[in-house]
């Protein structure tokens, strides 16, 4: 449900090219992408296709060889490794498909580090937290720790916290990888109710099933991108 027409992501001309041993290796051939506020894309196509790497720089983790990156307007080429990072706690909310917890911390404690890291007072956060856990289902698990929970409990935590910052766009890679069809099913679920409360989400997947979801899929060949718009064609293409 799109609510503008300025792009939230604007790439243009993205060129990525990792050097090793002298060998020249192009992730990236020249992307042009937009993503609009209130989107719901994914990213699709195979091993070694360039997925992993556009979600990279879309995060402000790596930074393209050429071309043009903007997020919400900032051109990411002209800011320095501070500004990056500082806009990447505000701007971004991570889903890794390894969920990425801590062992050792709470799931209260995990959701509130990307606030802590903004050093939000201790009273916001713990509204923050709290309100985070309960759009996901997982507030009556705060005091728990990762090792006594589900995969999907996981993955559900794993949301909370990358909503609680209120971030501009969900990048999510491969959210439903390391879960069962019914915790897969139960988290993209997740990620529609959210899309449908207004949330911008990016997903990388190579599961044709969850393309339906999605309002716009993105095909990755060979570091190129091609608009697919035909469902049953995005589920060939994988």
């Amino acid at each position: 449900m799109t609510t503008t027409d300025t792009p939230l992501i604007r790439m243009a001309g993205v060129k990525k090219v990792f050097l090793t041993d002298e060998v020249e290796t192009h992730a990236l051939s020249g992307v042009h992408l937009d993503i609009q506020p209130g989107a719901f894309v994914t990213i699709a196509g195979p091993s070694g296709g360039g997925k992993s790497t556009l979600l990279s720089i879309m995060g402000l983790l790596d930074t393209p060889t050429e071309g043009i990156y903007e997020l919400n307007g900032h051109p990411s080429q002209d800011l320095t490794v501070r500004e990056r990072a500082q806009l990447r706690n505000k701007a971004i909310g991570f889903i890794f498909q390894s969920f990425n917890l801590i062992g050792d911390l709470t799931v209260f404690e995990n959701v509130e580090l990307p606030l802590v890291y903004r050093t939000t007072p201790a009273s916001t956060r713990r509204i923050m937290v709290r309100e985070a856990l309960e759009r996901v289902g997982m507030e009556h698990r705060l005091n728990h720790y990762p090792s006594q929970l589900s995969g999907g409990q996981q993955q559900r935590v794993a949301v909370a916290r990358a909503l609680v910052g209120q971030p501009l766009i969900l990048l999510a890679d491969e959210p439903t990888g390391n879960l069962d069809s019914r915790s897969g099913e139960q988290v993209m679920s997740l990620l529609n109710e959210l899309h449908a409360g207004g949330a911008t989400i990016c997903m990388v997947t190579h599961d044709p099933r969850y393309l339906k979801y999605a309002e716009r899929t993105i095909h990755l060949f060979d570091g190129q991108v091609v608009d697919e718009t035909d469902p049953m064609l995005q589920a060939a293409a994988i």
